[in-house]
């Protein structure tokens, strides 16, 4: 097993455009719902962009104070580095999901469930990675692996929440 792995997330349009993807189809719903709606939807119109632009800047531009730049596992406990510098440890919450070239995590800190922090993890092709394919391969091992590794071993009450996808 790994003694520490040491992942950073790096800005990309492509994974930012990803991440926004969603909002993006939702708003055009609703634009096309308000041209036959009248100015009543406009607003929901609004508030869906905001969101799209939100998960474009945050998740994917790595902009903002809690845009995670950053994954660090050391002594079987993992650690979000996040835009502002600070450094927490964190928990993979039961919505990640982790495939071959692609993880969604939903990081929660160790010590609250109020706060969570996501990030959005490719490393398919060289043209469409925002992380080091190694680092990411070692991150995916150590999550279907370390964390239930860690609780035979130290009696540690970290769950292993991540599901698989294939």
């Amino acid at each position: 097993m790994f003694n520490r792995i040491d992942l950073n997330v790096s800005p990309s349009h492509r994974v930012a455009l990803l991440c926004a993807l969603p909002w993006l189809l939702l708003t055009a719903l609703l634009v096309q719902l308000a041209s036959s709606g009248g100015p009543a939807m406009l607003a929901p119109v609004a508030i869906t962009l905001a969101g799209a632009v939100l998960q474009y800047r945050r998740t994917g531009l790595l902009r903002g104070p809690n845009a995670v730049t950053g994954l660090r596992i050391e002594n079987q406990r993992l650690f979000a580095r996040l835009g502002s510098g600070r450094e927490h440890p964190v928990l993979t919450a039961g919505e990640s999901r982790v495939s071959a070239g692609f993880a969604i995590l939903k990081l929660q800190l160790t010590d609250t469930t109020s706060k969570a922090y996501p990030v959005v993890l490719v490393a398919l092709t060289p043209g469409f990675r925002n992380t080091s394919p190694e680092a990411f391969r070692q991150l995916r091992v150590w999550l279907r692996l370390g964390p239930s590794c860690a609780i035979r071993q130290a009696g540690d009450q970290q769950p292993l929440t991540v599901q698989e996808t294939h």
